[in-house]
């Protein structure tokens, strides 16, 4: 199974399988290393004990990620074609899950270019005035001005960033880009 990294296709489905099985691995191994202590020694006091307690931590830490990851899906090929084909040499991201104090924030598409950040959110309920103050002072925070704005509609969103492609940006604006785009990076799960 080959790396897929944050914002590439698929990663939220790979991401889970790899949640999913550390999650299990994790409590497997805490699981043995209790019936082990307990048959070696015949008594829950010992020093395999406390190794299988510290082990639950890391456990639950992959199962708390995993089930948050649980109920969003990553993009069809059609609709990542669609938009790839659609954002010229912008930087674009998919299957982007934004994670805050608050809640997560499920942004399937997210194109860079020019100081614009331009997102598309396929749920109905989607808080975009929140995710755009968000993103907005999170970038703030860190010295990037941007430009952006989270779309419901697809056709917009794909208007949009036909736009976006379509504009000239200077090799300062491309550095800049770059470090937006990383930030945001590290904002994804």
């Amino acid at each position: 199974m080959r790396r897929i990294y944050k914002g590439q296709f698929e990663y939220i489905k790979k991401r889970k399988l790899q949640l999913g099985l550390l999650s299990v691995g994790c409590f497997l191994l805490v699981f043995a290393l209790l019936i082990t202590g307990y048959i070696s020694t015949g008594t829950k006091e010992n020093l395999l004990t406390m190794v299988a307690i510290l082990g639950v931590l890391p456990a639950a830490k992959f199962a708390a990620t995993f089930f948050i990851i649980f109920p969003h899906h990553s993009q069809t090929k059609e609709d990542f074609d669609l938009v790839q084909q659609n954002c010229g040499d912008a930087i674009f991201y998919t299957d982007v899950l934004f994670s805050t104090e608050k809640k997560v924030l499920p942004t399937d598409f997210v194109v860079i270019r020019g100081g614009n950040v331009c997102g598309y959110a396929s749920q109905p309920k989607y808080d975009t005035i929140f995710a755009q103050e968000y993103l907005g002072n999170m970038l703030k925070k860190n010295g990037v001005k941007a430009n952006i704005k989270i779309f419901t509609d697809k056709t917009k969103f794909l208007r949009r960033i036909q736009e976006i492609a379509a504009l000239e940006v200077e090799e300062k604006q491309e550095v800049r880009d770059e470090r937006t785009a990383q930030l945001l990076l590290t904002l994804i799960m």
